[in-house]
């Protein structure tokens, strides 16, 4: 996700399900290298917008697609 630009914009609320920690260790799990960029919290990238998120109910959904797209 690209909160700074999100937030440059004035989009106003970012709502996400997962968050880059949790992406993080699903990615190491499935021995995937680090991405290559920090993963920050969306309120250190854009400390002035409404967050919410994660979203604990979705959070095996999109696990479930990394561990489908990584393996290929």
């Amino acid at each position: 996700m690209c909160a700074a630009a999100h937030a440059w914009v004035g989009l106003g609320r970012i709502v996400y399900v997962a968050s880059s920690q949790q992406l993080s260790a699903w990615l190491a799990e499935l021995g995937v290298p680090a991405p290559p960029v920090r993963t920050l919290p969306v309120n250190e990238v854009a400390p002035g917008v409404l967050v919410d998120g994660p979203v604990p109910e979705l959070a095996d959904e999109v696990q479930a697609l990394h561990r489908r797209f990584h393996r290929r």
